[in-house]
């Protein structure tokens, strides 16, 4: 598994999450993630330099890398 930031950070691994259901601008995603908006946006970038989000307009999507994380993370949590 080659995910290991999203993994290793629950907060990332909560933004992931979320957008995975939903596609989610900024303060919507910081307010549900109960964390400042600057926080949030610092964490997303670098999820975008992982590749595992993009960015369209206002509004933060999964990758299909990032699909395919959550897809692995899941299956590797159900195996555990």
């Amino acid at each position: 598994m080659e995910y290991g930031s999203i993994a290793t950070n629950p907060n990332k691994m909560k933004l992931v999450q979320i957008i995975a259901k939903k596609e989610q601008n900024l303060e919507n995603l910081a307010k549900k993630i109960r964390m400042p908006v600057q926080t949030a946006k610092s964490l997303l970038e670098e999820l975008m330099e992982e590749g595992l989000i993009i960015k369209e307009g206002e509004v933060y999507k999964l990758s299909e890398k990032g699909e395919k994380a959550i897809k692995e993370i899941g299956e590797f949590k159900a195996s555990v």
